[in-house]
């Protein structure tokens, strides 16, 4: 009995610490997103507010909970100038905007499969902020002025995409997310006589590389 339990204990802990070693995930993400959804409005015209398609970079925490289900922690950091354009007018304004939420994904396939396609959804917050120079004179601020402001808002993630086991402890990825928020009102404000609607929608295709422990 004690010769087996000699073997069995070294063997336990093989499988604990072989289930346990790749629990975790550190990566970095990179991609370019497209911004939409907003129609600001007046009695006799409307105008498209908003913000440009920019850059995004981005760092992941994410916890393996189950098989087939994990959860991430994500930060987003957003080019994102902000813009208004009516009828060949533009205005536009620097601007940044970050995003930190926490989503869990679901996974076709458990951990051990080398391709696993996974739907993601979660909540976070979304922080807009204006970073340009005022200027005494702005286009189409009938509808709305572009403002050196920070505005911070619920933000809802959805997306998708395909993980690759590429080395032993090393994952790529490929995804693409869309993130809902309601309108920064105060980086993008409305002129009294015009009201702003819709959902802003931040569609970001990215790639990623992240370190399995």
């Amino acid at each position: 009995m004690r010769r087996i339990s000699m073997w069995v204990l070294p063997i336990w802990l093989s499988i604990a610490t072989s289930c346990l070693a790749q629990q975790y995930e550190l990566g970095g993400l990179g991609g370019y997103g497209w911004q939409g959804g907003l129609c600001a409005k007046t009695d006799t015209a409307s105008a498209t507010p908003g913000f440009r398609p920019g850059a995004a970079i981005g760092i992941v925490f994410g916890d393996n909970l189950y098989s087939q289900i994990s959860g991430e922690v994500r930060y987003l950091f957003r080019w994102s100038d902000l813009k208004v354009d009516s009828g060949g007018q533009k205005a536009s304004f620097n601007g940044e905007s970050h995003i930190i939420h926490y989503d869990f994904l679901f996974h076709t396939n458990p951990a051990d499969v080398p391709t696993r396609p996974f739907f993601a959804v979660g909540l976070g917050a979304k922080i807009f902020k204006g970073t340009g120079n005022e200027r005494a004179f702005q286009p189409l601020t009938e509808f709305v002025l572009l403002t050196k402001a920070t505005d911070i808002l619920p933000v809802i993630s959805f997306g998708g995409g395909v993980k690759w086991n590429w080395r032993e402890h090393v994952g790529i990825r490929v995804e693409v997310r869309d993130y809902w928020s309601p309108s920064p009102q105060k980086v993008l404000v409305p002129n009294p006589s015009a009201r702003i609607a819709g959902w802003l929608h931040d569609i970001v295709p990215m790639v990623g590389i992240a370190y399995r422990f």
